[in-house]
């Protein structure tokens, strides 16, 4: 059995151009977004099936749909908008399953979160430990930054934890949310074999837009970049500019949870490092555009990119489960990441709590962070008035349904170039006249799972007709 490590516990030469190195880059300027328009999606719309159209605009004529869309559009857009903050609370309480910085208790193991979905008093209080010291933690958080994100998002919930009832609030909360996500975490990991296509490709649809992320991924989109330049797809010097659609931040993932560094974005830099490394960027330099919704992921670019104009490095965090059983390939992409866009440094010691883990630290230097430029663009609603040679997205479009996915897939199209090609992990329905076509697929392996199998991913590529 082979699973996207979206599905897990819970559960993806040169340098830089000598020009790119003596001067940091400078951003091209941002073009507006446009929302998508009533004669994108009418194939669309004529091409799904009856219950796969929202119900407000089934069985409807042309004409009426045609005046209906832009209101509701603009609707879906801010209702897609509005799950980040959903997808923020369900990564508050990864952390606080598996985080190691604020406690001494051990990480939810699989009995845990299996007690969670059968018997949830239980489970509740197996982990009541975590839980109370997730709790105090929220409630002095000091420098910690995930401990500050989270206070700051109860206190969105109207939670005061100054108060002794806000702290008994702050716990109830706590309870109920632990219970919600860590419950489903495992019930995630495999989908009933009989499952309706549909269910399997939308499995996330009605959740919060998480916008956690891990290096597993990144390993699945090297893998496919090399075969695609073997079967020659892909020539040397032929990708210039990369759009990444959700690059996300490493907050604490499904998986390890480690949290004793500060929050980074991985993709974008692991992208250049494989582009550069395959003799595929042009001149030896790409322009990376990185698409998200998340303010705090948009944030956090740009204020890496303040950070590279004055000269200071990316610092990536690499950490390795020892217990966990990486296949050789993760292994060696884990040892080499990092390799084309940076050095090695000292990296950070994972605290005692945090199990057996290996450590790697690189920094990124400047004028490849200055090369990603973030961008707010939703690409179910809304796309860029540029192309791209390249398009990729991982662990994003299982987040919405079938129209939503066709949606984004009729933005991205027009954001390629004739011939570019869409990188992802989540299949996506072809429809008839559909500008997308699958050319081919690569599948990588990361790790056994006891119990589970093989996880991994397979990264599909659909070229731009």
């Amino acid at each position: 059995m082979n699973i996207s490590p979206a599905l897990l516990p819970p559960l993806s030469a040169v340098l830089i151009g000598l020009l790119l190195l003596a001067s940091p880059a400078v951003p091209r300027g941002q073009s507006a977004t446009t929302e998508i328009a009533y004669a994108d999606v009418r194939l669309i719309l004529d091409a799904l099936r009856a219950d796969l159209v929202p119900p407000d605009l089934r069985e409807r004529a042309p004409a009426e749909v045609e005046a209906l869309w832009p209101g509701w559009v603009s609707r879906r857009n801010t209702a897609i908008r509005a799950r980040v903050e959903a997808g923020d609370e369900d990564s508050i309480i990864h952390l606080l399953l598996f985080g190691s910085a604020f406690t001494r208790a051990p990480r939810a193991s699989d009995r845990d979160l299996a007690a969670l979905a059968s018997n949830p008093a239980d489970g509740l209080r197996l982990l009541r430990s975590r839980i109370d010291d997730f709790a105090a933690a929220i409630v002095a958080p000091g420098n910690n930054e995930r401990l500050q994100f989270a206070r700051r998002l109860i206190e969105r919930r109207g939670i005061d934890a100054n108060t002794e009832a806000g702290r008994l609030q702050l716990r109830r909360y706590l309870d109920q949310r632990t219970q919600a996500v860590g419950g489903s975490v495992l019930s995630s990991t495999v989908l009933d074999p009989s499952a309706d296509l549909t269910d399997k490709l939308t499995v996330f649809r009605n959740r919060g837009l998480s916008a956690d992320t891990s290096l597993f991924i990144d390993l699945g989109i090297e893998r496919a970049l090399d075969a695609m330049k073997a079967e020659g797809l892909l020539a040397s010097g032929s990708v210039q500019r990369v759009a990444i659609i959700g690059p996300g931040l490493d907050f604490t993932d499904k998986l390890g949870g480690y949290d004793f560094y500060p929050e980074q974005t991985i993709q974008p830099f692991a992208l250049m490092d494989s582009l550069l490394r395959m003799d595929l960027a042009a001149d030896g330099r790409v322009e990376i555009t990185a698409f998200d919704l998340s303010p705090r992921v948009l944030r956090h670019l740009e204020l890496a990119r303040e950070r590279a104009r004055a000269g200071t490095s990316y610092s990536l965090v690499l950490p390795r489960d020892a217990d966990r059983a990486w296949t050789a390939e993760l292994v060696d992409y884990w040892r080499r990441i990092g390799n084309w866009v940076g050095s090695d440094t000292t990296p950070v010691a994972p605290p005692q709590g945090a199990g057996r883990v290996e450590v790697r630290g690189v920094l990124v230097r400047p004028p490849v962070v200055l090369s990603v430029t973030p961008v707010d663009l939703n690409i179910v609603t809304e796309r860029l008035d540029q192309q791209f040679d390249l398009v990729i997205a991982t662990n994003i479009l299982l987040y919405y349904d079938v129209f939503e996915q066709s949606l984004a897939a009729a933005n991205i199209a027009r954001m390629l170039r004739p011939g570019g090609f869409l990188l992802t992990n989540n299949r996506i329905f072809e429809l008839p006249n559909s500008p997308l076509a699958g050319v081919g697929f690569t599948d990588a392996t990361y790790m056994s799972l006891p119990g589970i199998g093989d996880a991994g991913d397979r990264v599909i590529w659909y070229q731009r007709q």
